[in-house]
């Protein structure tokens, strides 16, 4: 009998993506978070969209449902109040855009967050960086996926508008609350718009039903190969997606005006061992996006849509004119008869490396690489636009035939303009050698160390116009130059301690001033790894703590202009008449521009972290991180300068200083039980809380409105004390500058005690728009083939201050045609009819309360949410069966994303970036998916 003892796989030996290369996952002890890649696939465009909730320290976004839309995304919050807060993105270790790649290429998705995991990058990783590494071969039979979703996309929220009746009680209401004794719309007008006799001089148009409709179709395709042998490996893969927008287009037969978006994808990996020592990678990708949309505006046909009252105007009259007015846009004009816009993009990326493992004649655990790539990209934006004559009826004549303005109120034509409205584009080379070592000694000690070089370059092939020299500048190679290392020992994988550095530099600097050096170390305790830990590993399985320390820069400061340390000069000041009274001539005058600043450098932040990491019983896995971020040197404009000093410009200096601080931590629990149930639950908690430390402002006379010692983009406003319930409450409370005040309206706390409330009285209220807490949970169940799985995201500590008209019932010229309000706001503001103190809305006017739309409590809404994001159930067949039709598996589902919102706040969709609700929404999807294996 023959005893063969094979290496028990266990966590110790798993390899984890980090700065410039892999560790062992023991060996870790900057702060990553990494993320299976299967909990980020969804039937969605862009990548980033799906990131919400899903990893710890992450957050993220979406602020518009649009086809082809990006969510906002930050590291451990904002960091900074400089120009770039965003982390860098990092595919296959080149910085490129996350969303142009798709979720079925994808191996390993993580981000590095502290100065250990970021020191390498120097200048470009004070806010954290993503690394994505994309699939490649390996050695099997050819091995066939094809992923097929087909779906319904929906919004998530419309705003409900007032409707007909609703409207015209309100206003009737609102002029007998003004001491009006006519109605502004008569009885006879209001049967005649609510009966629909003649819709087209009595209007009754829902305008956001008729602009939006309730559901668009998306599918997405995705085919991929994967294979190989000893010598050769590759991956190929291609996919498809289309999203259809929401818009309530009509079909001319002609071209399109929906806003949709689609994106075609190629990734090939191949990897050739030319020696046993030796391997060559290529990776080619491509991808090609076209986004079309109306020809008018998209923000205009949404304020329009929100605007235009349901008896304005129709969508069209009935003999086929175009129907406008003179003091809104009609959205239906502007969507379906304006023509429509593409924007095109290609990229075309590229990597070849050589890798040499020196381990058989050298020293064992050394190895040297070499890798360039080249990306091209180019982006192109064609308008096919139409201006058409549109008229406003005003009457019939005596035949019945509608009766239109002497002119059109908007001119124009019926042919179709064709217009560039801009192309764009860029090369990019990224070059990097490095040399890596790696081995163990005595059993005991384990060494590894990196040394880099790196170059990247990013020329615009479509600098601009010459417009103050912008070309010029434009024109001008973006560089980045420098070396990178890493050192790391451990001693029985229980004491690890690693050091990082960056050297590099960026051409935006002075020559002096371009290099920076940024260190980092972090030291690491397995605990569990002590042999006197050995009882107690029965319940507690991994622990292991660590700490890092170090500094890293940040280039993208700003500043409205490249080279910051040039002095420009202003060419077009004002001047003078020269010459004699018959032949004079006008000379502009020259002034400074922006004044150089030698000295001009990079933001430096000053990273801490310490985190533990505990496992119970095996199966539950928990990890925390405290995290300091101390920003120093962000580039401002200087504000405490005299006007005495008689500059007519100010300086732009490194001088401005912000620290965030939080915390953020993951669970994962994994267990099968005996019947073959297999159950997984995650979640992860992410909290930051940033506050500026100094921005040159000058103190202010009440020294709570510096902006100085809060957050970053923190909201401010008055304090709402409720609404005034008497004309004598009004005389006896501090008197209100914002005009004029009546019973109804709302009343503001007297903050420094002065007898008056103006906008002294304004202060710090709630949070700003980004949260300052993120999270999300799921659990997912599998038995014998039937899968299950949900995941909820949700944010926390964010409010926003709405405002307009929407909310205050001012019409600004003819209430028939424009101040269109809430639902909501009809059935809830404070009348006479209805004076409760405790009004949800204050009282309206018929031009509007200026009082009323001052920024206060009144109007900060919470704008926290718990979202079921995804869900997905589904089926995989029998191997018995599907061996028998020659495929490896086969599974059938159905997925969800965004499906359920819980909020306090209901106008809209909270995520979505608005003030009164003039924005696309964001979607829902339920899709149905095919996955087959050969």
């Amino acid at each position: 009998m023959t005893i063969k003892l094979v290496p028990a796989a266990n966590e110790l030996e798993e390899v984890v993506k980090v700065a410039y290369g892999t560790q062992r996952k023991a060996s870790v002890i900057g702060s990553i978070s990494s993320v299976d890649v299967k909990t980020i696939a969804a039937p969605i465009g862009q990548l980033s969209t799906g990131l919400a909730g899903k990893l710890a320290g992450v957050v993220a976004m979406q602020r518009s449902g649009e086809p082809g839309a990006s969510a906002e995304f930050w590291i451990r919050g904002v960091n900074t109040f400089g120009a770039n807060s965003t982390p860098l993105i990092l595919v296959d270790g080149v910085e490129r855009s996350m969303d142009l790649v798709d979720v079925e290429d994808i191996e390993s998705f993580s981000i590095l967050k502290d100065a250990t995991a970021t020191a390498l990058y120097g200048v470009r990783g004070a806010n954290g960086i993503v690394l994505i590494t994309t699939r490649r071969g390996e050695e099997s039979k050819p091995q066939i996926n094809i992923k097929v979703e087909t779906g319904l996309t929906s919004p998530t929220k419309l705003p409900e508008m007032a409707s007909t009746e609703q409207y015209i009680n309100f206003f009737n209401q609102l002029a007998t609350d003004e001491g009006r004794t006519d109605m502004l719309i008569s009885d006879y007008d209001k049967q005649m718009y609510l009966s629909g006799a003649d819709p087209d001089l009595y209007p009754s148009v829902d305008w956001v039903n008729e602009i939006f409709k309730n559901q668009a179709m998306t599918t997405k395709a995705n085919v991929n190969v994967t294979g190989g042998n000893k010598n050769v490996r590759y991956y190929v893969g291609g996919s498809y997606y289309f999203e259809d927008g929401i818009l309530n287009t009509v079909n001319n037969g002609v071209y399109s005006t929906q806003l949709n978006y689609q994106k075609f994808n190629f990734r090939s990996n191949v990897d050739i061992n030319v020696t046993k020592s030796t391997v060559l990678g290529v990776s080619l990708s491509t991808q090609f996006t076209v986004r079309n949309a109306p020809g008018g505006a998209l923000d205009a046909i949404l304020n329009a849509t929100m605007m235009n009252t349901p008896i304005a105007i129709p969508l069209i009259y009935s003999d086929g004119t175009l129907s406008d007015h003179e003091y809104a846009a009609n959205p239906y004009t502007d969507l379906n008869r304006k023509g429509y816009r593409t924007n095109s993009s290609n990229v075309a990326q590229s990597t070849i490396s050589l890798t040499q493992d020196f381990s058989d004649f050298v020293t064992e655990g050394l190895k040297a690489k070499v890798q360039a790539s080249w990306d091209a990209t180019s982006s192109t934006s064609l308008f096919r636009t139409i201006m058409p004559n549109t008229w406003f009826a005003t009457g019939r004549d005596e035949n019945g035939n509608l009766i239109f303005t002497e002119k059109p109120v908007a001119t124009g034509g019926n042919y179709i303009n064709v217009s560039n409205n801009g192309q764009s584009g860029a090369r990019v080379l990224n070059v990097e050698a490095s040399l890596n070592y790696e081995r163990q000694f005595a059993y005991a000690h384990r060494v590894s160390a990196m040394f880099l070089w790196n170059m990247r370059t990013r020329t615009n092939t479509n600098p601009g116009s010459d417009t103050y020299n912008s070309a010029y500048i434009n024109s001008h190679p973006y560089k980045t130059l420098g070396i990178a290392g890493r050192a790391t020992y451990s001693y029985k994988d229980r004491y690890f301690a690693e050091f990082n550095f960056g050297y590099n530099g960026s051409e935006n600097f002075a020559p002096g001033h371009r290099f920076g050096f940024f260190p980092s170390g972090a030291v690491g305790y397995m605990i569990s790894n002590e042999p006197w830990f050995e009882d107690a590993k029965k319940v507690v399985s991994h622990l292991k703590l660590k700490a890092s320390y170090g500094k890293i820069g940040n280039d993208q400061i700003g500043g409205g202009r490249r080279f910051a340390y040039n002095t420009t000069l202003n060419t077009g000041a004002s001047g003078a008449n020269w010459g004699s009274e018959t032949g004079s001539s006008y000379i502009n005058g020259t002034t400074y521009k922006t004044f150089g600043n030698p000295a001009v450098s990079w933001e430096e932040a000053t990273k801490f972290d310490t985190g533990i990491e505990i496992d119970f019983f095996n199966a539950l896995k928990i990890q925390a991180d405290y995290f300091y971020d101390m920003r120093d040197g962000i580039f401002l404009e200087r504000k405490s300068t005299p006007g005495a000093v008689g500059m007519n410009v100010t300086q732009f200096v490194n001088i401005g200083q912000m620290v965030n601080r939080g915390f953020d931590l993951s669970a994962q629990f994994d267990y099968t039980f005996a019947s073959g149930l297999s159950l997984s639950a995650r979640g992860n908690f992410t909290f930051n809380r940033n506050k500026v430390l100094y921005n040159d402002e000058p103190d202010q006379i009440w020294k709570y409105q510096n902006t100085v010692g809060f957050a970053h983009n923190q909201q401010r406003g008055l304090i709402a004390e409720g609404l005034f319930t008497s004309q004598e409450e009004i005389d006896n409370w501090p008197t209100q500058k914002f005009g004029d005040v009546r019973v109804g309206d709302i009343k503001y706390r007297d903050i420094n005690g002065d007898g008056i409330v103006d906008t002294y009285d304004m202060v710090k209220i709630g949070y700003s728009v980004i949260p300052e807490i993120t999270y999300g949970f799921g659990v997912s169940l599998n038995y014998k083939g039937f899968d299950a799985s949900v995941f909820f995201s949700g944010v926390d500590h964010v409010t926003r201050i709405i405002s307009g008209n929407n909310l205050f019932g001012g019409a600004t010229t003819s209430v028939r045609q424009e101040g269109q309000i809430f639902a909501d706001v009809a059935e809830k503001a404070w009348t006479t009819v209805n004076p409760d103190p405790n009004a949800v809305y204050p009282r309206q006017s018929l031009t509007g309360a200026n009082n009323n739309k001052q920024p206060s409590t009144f109007w900060q809404k919470d704008m926290s949410f718990l979202r079921l994001k995804n869900a997905e159930i589904g089926y995989t067949f029998p191997k018995k069966w599907t061996n028998k039709i020659k495929m490896k598996t086969l599974r059938v589902y159905v997925s969800g994303v965004n499906l359920l919102t819980f909020s306090q706040f209901k106008l809209w969709d909270p995520e979505v970036t608005a003030s009164n609700g003039n924005a696309y929404p964001t979607t829902r999807n339920v899709s149905i998916g095919l996955n087959v294996n050969f």
